[in-house]
Protein backbone atom coordinates (compact mmCIF):
# COMPACT_ATOMS: atom_id res chain seq x y z
CA UNK A 1 0.00 0.00 0.00
CA UNK A 2 1.37 3.43 -0.98
CA UNK A 3 -0.14 6.85 -1.33
CA UNK A 4 -0.65 8.62 -4.65
CA UNK A 5 1.91 11.24 -3.58
CA UNK A 6 4.62 8.57 -3.38
CA UNK A 7 3.78 7.31 -6.87
CA UNK A 8 3.76 10.86 -8.27
CA UNK A 9 7.15 11.50 -6.65
CA UNK A 10 8.62 8.41 -8.29
CA UNK A 11 7.34 9.45 -11.73
CA UNK A 12 8.52 13.02 -11.25
CA UNK A 13 12.00 11.92 -10.18
CA UNK A 14 12.31 9.57 -13.16
CA UNK A 15 11.16 12.29 -15.57
CA UNK A 16 13.57 14.83 -14.09
CA UNK A 17 16.50 12.44 -14.35
CA UNK A 18 15.66 11.57 -17.94
CA UNK A 19 15.38 15.26 -18.86
CA UNK A 20 18.79 16.02 -17.37
CA UNK A 21 20.34 13.07 -19.18
CA UNK A 22 18.97 14.27 -22.53
CA UNK A 23 20.19 17.81 -21.87
CA UNK A 24 23.67 16.62 -20.92
CA UNK A 25 23.88 14.40 -24.01
CA UNK A 26 22.95 17.39 -26.19
CA UNK A 27 25.65 19.53 -24.57
CA UNK A 28 28.23 16.80 -25.16
CA UNK A 29 27.18 16.56 -28.82
CA UNK A 30 27.57 20.33 -29.22
CA UNK A 31 31.07 20.18 -27.77
CA UNK A 32 31.99 17.34 -30.12
CA UNK A 33 30.69 19.33 -33.11
CA UNK A 34 32.90 22.23 -32.02
CA UNK A 35 35.93 19.92 -31.71
CA UNK A 36 35.26 18.56 -35.19
CA UNK A 37 35.34 22.12 -36.56
CA UNK A 38 38.54 22.94 -34.67
CA UNK A 39 40.49 19.76 -35.44
CA UNK A 40 39.09 18.97 -38.93
CA UNK A 41 38.90 15.31 -37.89
CA UNK A 42 35.98 13.06 -38.89
CA UNK A 43 33.45 12.81 -36.09
CA UNK A 44 33.65 8.98 -35.72
CA UNK A 45 37.45 9.16 -35.35
CA UNK A 46 37.17 11.99 -32.84
CA UNK A 47 34.61 10.12 -30.76
CA UNK A 48 36.89 7.09 -30.70
CA UNK A 49 39.83 9.20 -29.51
CA UNK A 50 37.71 10.74 -26.77
CA UNK A 51 36.53 7.30 -25.64
CA UNK A 52 40.10 6.03 -25.40
CA UNK A 53 41.32 9.09 -23.49
CA UNK A 54 38.24 9.41 -21.27
CA UNK A 55 39.92 7.87 -18.23
CA UNK A 56 42.85 10.30 -18.31
CA UNK A 57 40.59 13.35 -18.58
CA UNK A 58 39.18 12.91 -15.08
CA UNK A 59 42.35 13.97 -13.27
CA UNK A 60 44.11 16.13 -15.81
CA UNK A 61 47.27 17.70 -14.37
CA UNK A 62 46.48 17.52 -10.63
CA UNK A 63 49.62 19.53 -9.73
CA UNK A 64 49.52 23.16 -8.58
CA UNK A 65 51.46 26.17 -9.92
CA UNK A 66 52.26 29.17 -7.74
CA UNK A 67 54.89 31.18 -9.66
CA UNK A 68 56.11 31.47 -13.24
CA UNK A 69 59.20 33.19 -14.73
CA UNK A 70 58.37 36.60 -16.18
CA UNK A 71 60.44 35.74 -19.27
CA UNK A 72 57.68 33.39 -20.37
CA UNK A 73 55.56 36.39 -21.31
CA UNK A 74 58.06 37.28 -24.04
CA UNK A 75 56.99 34.23 -26.05
CA UNK A 76 53.47 35.60 -26.52
CA UNK A 77 53.04 36.71 -30.14
CA UNK A 78 51.29 39.96 -29.22
CA UNK A 79 53.99 40.94 -26.72
CA UNK A 80 56.74 40.03 -29.18
CA UNK A 81 55.14 42.07 -31.97
CA UNK A 82 54.70 45.08 -29.65
CA UNK A 83 58.36 44.81 -28.59
CA UNK A 84 59.48 44.88 -32.23
CA UNK A 85 57.31 47.93 -32.86
CA UNK A 86 59.10 49.72 -30.02
CA UNK A 87 62.50 48.81 -31.48
CA UNK A 88 61.44 50.03 -34.93
CA UNK A 89 60.08 53.30 -33.56
CA UNK A 90 63.29 53.85 -31.57
CA UNK A 91 65.37 53.36 -34.73
CA UNK A 92 63.18 55.86 -36.57
CA UNK A 93 63.85 58.44 -33.85
CA UNK A 94 67.58 57.94 -34.34
CA UNK A 95 67.25 58.26 -38.10
CA UNK A 96 65.24 61.46 -37.75
CA UNK A 97 67.86 62.88 -35.38
CA UNK A 98 70.61 62.02 -37.87
CA UNK A 99 68.91 64.06 -40.60
CA UNK A 100 69.43 67.17 -38.49
CA UNK A 101 73.19 67.19 -39.15
CA UNK A 102 75.03 68.03 -42.41
CA UNK A 103 75.57 65.19 -44.86
CA UNK A 104 78.24 64.70 -47.49
CA UNK A 105 77.40 62.71 -50.60
CA UNK A 106 79.94 61.61 -53.18
CA UNK A 107 78.86 60.24 -56.53
CA UNK A 108 80.97 58.52 -59.16
CA UNK A 109 81.29 55.50 -61.44
CA UNK A 110 83.81 52.86 -62.44
CA UNK A 111 83.58 50.98 -65.75
CA UNK A 112 85.57 48.27 -67.48
CA UNK A 113 85.48 47.55 -71.22
CA UNK A 114 87.43 45.07 -73.37
CA UNK A 115 87.58 44.65 -77.15
CA UNK A 116 88.88 41.56 -78.95
CA UNK A 117 89.70 42.33 -82.59
CA UNK A 118 91.78 39.96 -84.78
CA UNK A 119 93.44 38.41 -81.78
CA UNK A 120 94.27 41.75 -80.27
CA UNK A 121 92.75 42.67 -76.91
CA UNK A 122 92.16 46.26 -75.95
CA UNK A 123 91.07 47.28 -72.46
CA UNK A 124 89.35 50.58 -71.75
CA UNK A 125 88.86 51.20 -68.04
CA UNK A 126 86.99 54.36 -67.12
CA UNK A 127 86.28 55.93 -63.82
CA UNK A 128 84.92 59.19 -62.52
CA UNK A 129 84.45 60.73 -59.09
CA UNK A 130 82.15 63.61 -58.21
CA UNK A 131 80.46 65.77 -57.71
CA UNK A 132 80.75 66.23 -53.97
CA UNK A 133 77.47 67.46 -52.42
CA UNK A 134 76.98 68.96 -48.97
CA UNK A 135 73.48 69.04 -47.50
CA UNK A 136 72.75 71.51 -44.72
CA UNK A 137 69.22 70.99 -43.30
CA UNK A 138 68.95 74.48 -41.90
CA UNK A 139 66.44 76.43 -43.92
CA UNK A 140 63.65 73.84 -44.36
CA UNK A 141 60.86 75.53 -42.47
CA UNK A 142 61.20 73.36 -39.38
CA UNK A 143 60.56 70.13 -41.29
CA UNK A 144 63.47 68.34 -39.63
CA UNK A 145 62.27 69.25 -36.14
CA UNK A 146 58.72 68.22 -37.03
CA UNK A 147 59.95 64.83 -38.30
CA UNK A 148 61.86 64.27 -35.06
CA UNK A 149 58.83 65.12 -32.94
CA UNK A 150 56.65 62.82 -35.05
CA UNK A 151 59.15 59.98 -34.66
CA UNK A 152 59.24 60.53 -30.89
CA UNK A 153 55.44 60.49 -30.78
CA UNK A 154 55.37 57.18 -32.65
CA UNK A 155 57.92 55.81 -30.20
CA UNK A 156 55.84 56.88 -27.20
CA UNK A 157 52.76 55.33 -28.77
CA UNK A 158 54.58 52.05 -29.45
CA UNK A 159 56.03 52.05 -25.93
CA UNK A 160 52.59 52.66 -24.40
CA UNK A 161 51.11 49.88 -26.53
CA UNK A 162 53.91 47.51 -25.42
CA UNK A 163 53.30 48.28 -21.74
CA UNK A 164 49.58 47.70 -22.24
CA UNK A 165 50.22 44.33 -23.89
CA UNK A 166 52.50 43.29 -21.03
CA UNK A 167 49.99 44.37 -18.38
CA UNK A 168 47.22 42.46 -20.16
CA UNK A 169 49.45 39.38 -20.40
CA UNK A 170 50.26 39.58 -16.68
CA UNK A 171 46.56 39.94 -15.86
CA UNK A 172 45.61 36.88 -17.92
CA UNK A 173 48.35 34.76 -16.34
CA UNK A 174 47.44 35.88 -12.81
CA UNK A 175 43.74 35.18 -13.40
CA UNK A 176 44.54 31.70 -14.73
CA UNK A 177 46.78 31.00 -11.70
CA UNK A 178 44.06 32.19 -9.29
CA UNK A 179 41.48 29.92 -10.93
CA UNK A 180 43.92 27.02 -11.01
CA UNK A 181 44.87 27.33 -7.35
CA UNK A 182 41.23 27.87 -6.37
CA UNK A 183 40.15 24.63 -8.03
CA UNK A 184 43.06 22.81 -6.41
CA UNK A 185 42.05 24.11 -2.98
CA UNK A 186 38.42 23.02 -3.49
CA UNK A 187 39.20 19.65 -5.04
CA UNK A 188 39.74 17.70 -1.82
CA UNK A 189 36.58 19.05 -0.16
CA UNK A 190 34.52 18.28 -3.27
CA UNK A 191 35.82 14.73 -3.42
CA UNK A 192 35.06 14.18 0.29
CA UNK A 193 31.58 15.66 -0.18
CA UNK A 194 30.78 13.50 -3.21
CA UNK A 195 32.04 10.38 -1.47
CA UNK A 196 30.09 11.10 1.70
CA UNK A 197 26.80 11.76 -0.12
CA UNK A 198 27.28 8.60 -2.19
CA UNK A 199 27.73 6.54 0.98
CA UNK A 200 24.61 8.18 2.41
CA UNK A 201 22.66 7.25 -0.72
CA UNK A 202 23.76 3.62 -0.51
CA UNK A 203 22.81 3.43 3.16
CA UNK A 204 19.41 5.03 2.50
CA UNK A 205 18.78 2.64 -0.40
CA UNK A 206 19.45 -0.33 1.89
CA UNK A 207 17.08 1.06 4.51
CA UNK A 208 14.43 1.64 1.83
CA UNK A 209 14.74 -1.94 0.57
CA UNK A 210 14.14 -3.14 4.13
CA UNK A 211 11.14 -0.88 4.58
CA UNK A 212 12.90 1.40 7.06
CA UNK A 213 12.96 4.53 4.84
CA UNK A 214 10.37 6.22 2.66
CA UNK A 215 10.65 6.91 -1.05
CA UNK A 216 10.66 10.63 -0.32
CA UNK A 217 13.73 10.21 1.88
CA UNK A 218 15.45 8.04 -0.75
CA UNK A 219 14.78 10.49 -3.59
CA UNK A 220 15.93 13.44 -1.53
CA UNK A 221 19.20 11.65 -0.70
CA UNK A 222 19.63 10.59 -4.32
CA UNK A 223 19.13 14.18 -5.53
CA UNK A 224 21.72 15.48 -3.06
CA UNK A 225 24.25 12.80 -4.06
CA UNK A 226 23.82 13.50 -7.78
CA UNK A 227 24.18 17.25 -7.19
CA UNK A 228 27.42 16.64 -5.32
CA UNK A 229 28.76 14.46 -8.15
CA UNK A 230 27.79 17.12 -10.70
CA UNK A 231 29.62 19.75 -8.66
CA UNK A 232 32.74 17.57 -8.61
CA UNK A 233 32.62 17.10 -12.39
CA UNK A 234 32.06 20.84 -12.87
CA UNK A 235 35.10 21.51 -10.68
CA UNK A 236 37.23 19.16 -12.80
CA UNK A 237 36.02 20.95 -15.92
CA UNK A 238 36.81 24.34 -14.38
CA UNK A 239 40.32 23.15 -13.52
CA UNK A 240 40.97 21.89 -17.05
CA UNK A 241 39.76 25.22 -18.43
CA UNK A 242 42.11 27.03 -16.04
CA UNK A 243 45.03 24.99 -17.42
CA UNK A 244 44.00 25.86 -20.97
CA UNK A 245 43.69 29.56 -20.05
CA UNK A 246 47.17 29.49 -18.49
CA UNK A 247 48.59 27.79 -21.58
CA UNK A 248 47.03 30.43 -23.83
CA UNK A 249 48.15 33.30 -21.57
CA UNK A 250 51.76 32.09 -21.84
CA UNK A 251 51.75 32.08 -25.63
CA UNK A 252 49.76 28.98 -26.51
CA UNK A 253 52.74 27.06 -27.89
CA UNK A 254 53.83 29.86 -30.24
CA UNK A 255 57.56 29.38 -30.93
CA UNK A 256 59.58 32.24 -32.41
CA UNK A 257 62.45 29.96 -33.48
CA UNK A 258 60.11 27.56 -35.26
CA UNK A 259 58.35 30.45 -36.99
CA UNK A 260 61.64 31.95 -38.14
CA UNK A 261 62.71 28.58 -39.57
CA UNK A 262 59.55 28.37 -41.70
CA UNK A 263 59.85 31.89 -43.12
CA UNK A 264 61.45 32.23 -46.56
CA UNK A 265 64.98 33.57 -46.56
CA UNK A 266 65.51 36.78 -48.54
Amino acid sequence: MSSSATSALARASAAEGNSRAIQQAALCDLDIKALVALTAKPEPDLRQLLTIAQASFKNLLPLAVTTLPAQLLAQRPDVYAAEKEVATASAQVGAAEARRYPRLTLSGSIGTMRYDVAGSTTRMDTWSVGPLALTLPIFNGGQTTANIEAAKARYLNASSNYHGKVRQAVREVEEALVNLNSTDARRLDSEISAKGYDQSLQATAQRYNKGMASLLELEDTRRTAFASQSALIALQLERNRAWIALYRALGGGWDLNAQAATQPQS
